[in-house]
């Protein structure tokens, strides 16, 4: 959603060889929300000082390059094979969803008491003013829209204004913030993971979102987003205990209750970030009007399901 992705042919010498090359978005209100958000200096840093050696399949970089004053940058990265079937809106299955959690808990595990992270003053925790500042800003910019598109499909929403919406969010950023923290990705959803079509794989690309936070935050939106309804509503407790096995098994032990705590209180994170997909993208294009529907009433049955209310 935040930027141009384009596969570039190569014919060098020995054959063809594929890049993916990743520019910053032709879009005003994308690159104000880059430069309000720090995501483009955020995905560069994390790609160099900490992906690089963290337990987690992620695309090789090349090069890269940054104009820190307009926020304009370029990445040029592996280009992986994957297996172009799956679909955000259609949602993931279990199988997909277990590697990704399998591939999140390494991440969360290793990373899991680490005190540099809390100086690297690129990488914000959830209650870091940058991050506040982006995420109420999207949410009364786009929470309009969003609710709009919400009605054009005949779906009821509690009622809630754009400025106690991003108040709401606020308080969860800085409430969910007090719990011991990890590496997180925060962008977990299925347009953001390569599930290979020969193996039971998965490489998990755009780390523009990267924070300092609580390792269900990253379940959260995994589940809230990348499932259908239908599903989550099924597998949703058995997927957070194989979370927590899973970082069991990196010698990180987290209760199924204190994950289950914050993966509820995380919830509304997705509302967010769904209110951010119109104000980033057009939503006349089909395909981004379908995917802010899909995130954000995914988002909203899922707060009603765990009994969350919007009312002020």
């Amino acid at each position: 959603m935040l930027g141009e992705i384009f596969k570039l042919t190569i014919d060098t010498d020995t054959g063809i060889e594929f890049v993916i090359a990743k520019f910053s978005s032709q879009s005003k209100e994308a690159m104000d929300n880059a430069k309000r958000g720090g995501i483009h200096e955020r995905e560069l840093r994390c790609y160099d000082e900490l992906l690089s050696q963290t337990p987690i399949s992620v695309p090789h970089i090349y090069a890269s390059w940054l104009d820190a004053e307009s926020s304009e940058y370029l990445i040029l990265q592996e280009f992986i094979d994957y297996d172009q079937s799956v679909d955000q809106i259609k949602g993931i299955t279990i199988s997909h969803a277990k590697l990704v959690i399998k591939e999140a808990a390494a991440m969360h595990a290793y990373w899991w008491g680490n005190d540099d992270l809390q100086k690297l003053g690129w990488l914000p925790a959830l209650n870091d003013e940058r991050r506040r500042t982006n995420l109420t800003t999207v949410t009364k910019l786009g929470w309009g829209a969003l609710k709009q598109i919400i009605q054009d499909e005949g779906v009821a929403i509690q009622e809630i204004s754009k400025n106690q919406l991003a108040e709401k969010i606020d308080s969860m950023l800085c409430s969910i913030a007090n719990n011991q923290s990890t590496l997180i990705h925060s962008d977990l959803r299925a347009d953001n993971l390569l599930f290979s079509p020969k193996d039971p794989s998965v490489v998990i690309v755009d780390w523009q979102g990267c924070s300092y936070a609580p390792p269900a935050f990253d379940i959260a939106y995994l589940l809230v987003q990348s499932l259908t309804v239908r599903d989550r509503r099924e597998h949703e407790l058995g997927l957070l205990q194989f979370f927590s096995e899973c970082l069991a098994n990196e010698g990180l032990i987290i209760s199924l209750d204190e994950i289950l705590n914050i993966y509820k209180e995380s919830i509304l994170y997705n509302l967010a970030i769904a209110c951010a997909v119109p104000v980033v993208n057009d939503v006349n294009v089909p395909r981004v009007k379908d995917l802010a529907f899909s995130m954000a009433s995914r988002a909203l049955t899922a707060l009603d399901d765990h009994e969350i209310s919007l009312a002020p």
